[in-house]
């Protein structure tokens, strides 16, 4: 089982606010878990970890996707440069965020190379599922 796990920085922009402000964040992907991708906020108050369906992201790239607490959608800045906006809900507030399309398409296509799209079945350890949920 492969053990690599993909890691990509990103400068995210809050927007909404009268001066915008940059976020630090890191995407990570790893094939034990092959269906998830993990966005890691790190705030002045420590990181804030959003886990999210890979696919969601790959999607958000092209079209407004996400009913729940995780919304994508392709934007434009005000420069005409292609963006995906990240929107984040929780019961303390929404967070709106926009990060670089070529980021995410770079770290998405370096997840890829580890487990194709459609073949992430293959990289699920279905025991050690069931007996996690047995243990419980």
């Amino acid at each position: 089982m492969e053990t690599t796990t993909v890691r990509r920085d990103l400068d995210l922009t809050l927007v909404g606010l009268d001066v915008p402000v940059l976020v630090s964040a890191v995407l990570e992907y790893q094939p034990r878990d092959p269906y998830a991708v993990t966005a890691v906020l790190l705030t002045s108050d420590g990181p804030v970890s959003w886990v999210f369906a890979r696919d969601l992201l790959d999607e958000g790239l092209v079209h407004e996707v996400g009913d729940g607490d995780v919304q994508l959608a392709p934007v434009r800045d005000d420069d005409g440069h292609s963006r995906v906006q990240l929107r984040l809900s929780s019961p303390d507030g929404v967070a709106v965020m926009e990060a670089s399309t070529d980021g995410v398409l770079e770290f998405l296509a370096r997840s890829y190379g580890l487990v194709p799209p459609g073949s992430e079945i293959e990289f699920l350890d279905v025991d050690a599922l069931v007996a996690a949920l047995l243990a419980d």
